[in-house]
């Protein structure tokens, strides 16, 4: 069986950056490898059998941790040693608040956005078409079907996601269905998806991948999302709406539920990727060499004396491929700072040109000659996505920056 999401493989709500969230829950296990903000936030009520207490690390933070009334129900935050703590005032009945490091954000970033693009190259065996607003996909293999297409471009037609007003999925029950969606700006509307013509259910979103190799933003109002939701790259905003499986974004925002419907569907071995780790310690022996090889891991351990040096190669999933990652450079505060500058005025002139092209589609729409009040109506509606879209983003660039509001750069 393939290894699927590697770390995250447990986790209902999986991030590498930021999470901010206010207002609902996750049923399942949380993990933020930067800052967390939650305000009346419920975590883990979903996990059963309830693990023995305090063994489970339900709320992984890597960063700030400013959490305000909640439950985590299912047992410990873990904060690193390197966290803060603004403010902690959510329950914990089966476990505490504890300092450990039980996940590596960075090895689990750099698989899941190496697995995201291996997805995504799969070819396509399943078949699309959209028929009277609603997009059907078709597979007939009893395995995984596959189906890919361009979320502002749906099959040629024209119509994004969010002008669909229904999304039914045809396919064997017990298939794994992969959707891939391409483009960097995602945004859903408000409609349905079926699982061969009926309501999608919960136990139907376990064998359902949604990837969006290429996504920077994602955006959902009230569309209930059924599968899991891997966009590795993408900032999410979300309101008042719920999402069935994994959830993994670069950094996520808003009020969504979390259901914890994991994934168990099927998906082939990104073979590629791998995650490579190496430590040295201190020891005197005579010269030893030894190997060992598994199915899954390899390990070679030389002994000198006066010092041993152990390189281990853990592959997501199996492989005897070794790949070497360049060690990583340590950025000064300033310049870390200047960079996140920088990304944010990048970031602010990308939107310029955004909401100048919206305004250039609304004229070229009034240059015609006959136009019908549903098409200026549809076309009011989209551009009103887009500017909800950039005002969420805008947002998040603002909560960027109040990072560094009081900052001092100083050469360290």
């Amino acid at each position: 069986m393939a290894i699927n999401f590697g770390p995250a493989n447990d986790y209902n709500v999986f991030v590498f950056d930021n999470i901010s969230l206010s207002n609902t829950d996750a049923e399942g296990r949380v993990a933020a490898g930067g800052d967390a903000t939650l305000s009346n936030y419920g975590i883990g009520a979903g996990i059963s059998p309830l693990p023995p207490a305090g063994t489970d690390p339900s709320f992984v933070v890597g960063g700030t941790l400013n959490v305000s009334n909640g439950s985590n129900a299912s047992g410990n935050t873990v904060i690193s040693p390197d966290s803060t703590v603004i403010q902690y005032t959510m329950g914990n009945p089966n476990g505490s608040l504890i300092i450990d490091t039980p996940i590596s954000f960075a090895e689990a970033e750099l698989y899941l956005k190496c697995a995201s693009q291996f997805w995504r190259s799969l070819e396509p065996n399943g078949t699309g078409e959209v028929l009277f607003g609603q997009l059907n996909l078709t597979g007939t293999d009893n395995v995984l079907n596959i189906f890919r297409f361009d979320s502002t471009d749906i099959y040629d037609t024209g119509l994004s996601l969010n002008q669909l007003n229904g999304i039914n999925i045809i396919a064997p029950t017990d298939s794994t269905i992969l959707i891939n969606v391409d483009g960097e700006d995602v945004q859903y509307g408000s409609y349905q998806i079926f699982r061969n013509g009926n309501t999608a259910s919960r136990e139907n979103a376990r064998k359902i991948l949604w990837n969006y190799a290429d996504a920077l933003i994602w955006s959902n109002s009230t569309t209930a999302i059924y599968g899991s939701v891997l966009a590795p790259f993408a900032t999410a905003n979300t309101t008042y709406s719920q999402i069935n499986g994994n959830i993994i974004f670069d950094s996520y925002f808003g009020n969504a539920e979390s259901h914890n419907e994991l994934f168990l569907g099927e998906l082939p071995d990104p073979t590629d990727c791998l995650v490579t780790a190496s430590t040295t310690t201190s020891a005197t022996a005579s010269t030893t060499t030894s190997t060992t090889t598994t199915s899954s891991t390899s390990t070679t351990t030389t002994t000198v004396s006066a010092s041993t040096t152990t390189t281990v190669t853990t592959a997501f999933p199996s492989t005897t491929t070794t790949t070497t990652v360049a060690p990583v450079t340590l950025v000064a505060r300033s310049q870390a700072v200047s960079d996140l500058f920088e990304s944010v005025a990048l970031q602010q002139a990308a939107l310029s040109h955004i909401l100048n092209a919206e305004g250039e589609k609304l004229q070229k729409i009034f240059s015609f000659e006959e136009i019908s009040p549903d098409t200026v109506l549809q076309a009011n509606k989209s551009v009103e996505g887009m500017i909800h879209s950039i005002a969420n983003l805008e947002t998040v660039l603002e909560q960027k920056l109040a990072l560094f509001e009081d900052c001092i750069c100083k050469n360290d």
